[in-house]
């Protein structure tokens, strides 16, 4: 993959490209969770292994008091803000408006010029926001995927969700998970199903993390979206 970097909103963005990106390329919003950055996620996006894809990792808007550089978050995870999600959100938006209609890129000879399928796909406090920036975008979202994440405010999440019931989402969650437990993941399926979405749940015996087994489960769900 092609490395880059660029800004958003004064925000860092890191972009891993195929040698060469193909007309309507679908592009992977990659969201970190709490305490990192988007490079936190960079390995993830080689070993899913989808080359003709573009994936982009932005860091989290706000700045982590005590943590080191570079330990960002999407929004405080004491008080769950909803001011904040909503705020990072906007953010996202201005991301997936960025790469849906990427400028720099050209249709090919003859053809108009479509808008590239957006996939969400995050871990933890990603997850949180892929889910809240992915049914409330009003552009076309191609899927959803979160893992280890929950939903803080689901009635604020999807009484005003953008996104068609037939959207594909995907929910993956380690059943020994101390940080984010399962449960979250489960509350938000039965929202959603109540909503009027058919999301899926991927139970695995493991904590608060992504392994092998569970990320094979992400690669399928993509590959059969894109």
């Amino acid at each position: 993959m092609i490395i880059s970097q660029m800004k958003i909103q004064n925000h860092s963005c890191l972009v891993l490209d195929p040698p060469i990106i193909p007309p309507g390329a679908p592009v992977i919003l990659t969201l970190h969770g709490l305490g990192t950055n988007g490079e936190d996620l960079a390995p993830l996006c080689e070993e899913l292994h989808l080359p003709n894809c573009r994936f982009v990792l932005p860091d989290a808007p706000l700045i982590l008091p005590g943590y080191p550089p570079g330990a960002y978050a999407w929004y405080n995870f004491q008080a769950h803000d909803r001011k904040e999600v909503e705020k990072s959100r906007e953010y996202l938006f201005k991301v997936m408006d960025r790469f849906s209609n990427d400028p720099n890129l050209r249709p090919a000879s003859g053809a108009a010029r479509v808008p590239s399928p957006l996939v969400l796909l995050g871990f933890s406090q990603g997850g949180v926001m892929s889910l809240e920036a992915g049914l409330n975008y009003k552009g076309k979202i191609a899927g959803i995927v979160s893992m280890s994440g929950y939903m803080p405010d689901s009635w604020a999440t999807l009484t005003r969700a953008e996104a068609p019931f037939e959207t594909p989402i995907l929910l993956v969650h380690g059943t020994e998970d101390e940080v984010v437990p399962v449960e979250g993941s489960r509350k938000a399926v039965e929202a959603l199903k109540k909503a009027g979405y058919s999301p899926v749940l991927k139970e695995f015996p493991m904590g608060h993390q992504i392994s092998s087994e569970s990320l094979g489960d992400v690669q399928i769900f993509l590959q059969k979206l894109l």
